[in-house]
């Protein structure tokens, strides 16, 4: 298949037990969304985007957190066994920093309007 894109390993689960106003969620590789969305592109390429950030800076945590540990004089087994921790690196930045969280969802609205999503609508979101 020429051309695809490999997607990454992730699970959607449709539920209503989301907060109000809410019609998705990612929460590390794991997308919630309302049954109601299951055949809306946008919602799904606005969640896997947030998937894909997960993927992308957790993978850059968990390198540092590897030199971290090797520079500190751990020893590689070590540092290789504590690096997946920094997995974390995503959730905890979108959880503390409002820029952080703001970049974020600029992103993945960017996506969803590919997706038909308006920028009207995209900005009365955000």
């Amino acid at each position: 298949m020429a051309g695809a894109a490999v997607r990454l390993p992730h699970l959607v689960i449709y539920t209503d037990r989301l907060p109000s106003g809410v019609g998705g969620t990612a929460n590390d590789p794991i997308v919630r969304i309302r049954p109601e969305y299951r055949a809306d592109a946008g919602i799904h390429a606005h969640e896997y985007e947030h998937v894909r950030q997960w993927y992308q800076e957790g993978v850059v945590g968990m390198a540092l957190v590897a030199l971290l540990a090797l520079v500190g004089g751990t020893h590689w087994s070590l540092a290789l066994a504590i690096a997946p921790a920094g997995m974390a690196t995503h959730s905890l930045a979108y959880a503390l920093w409002a820029r952080h969280r703001l970049w974020c969802e600029v992103q993945a609205y960017q996506v969803q309007m590919r997706h038909g999503l308006s920028l009207d609508d995209a900005v009365a979101r955000l």
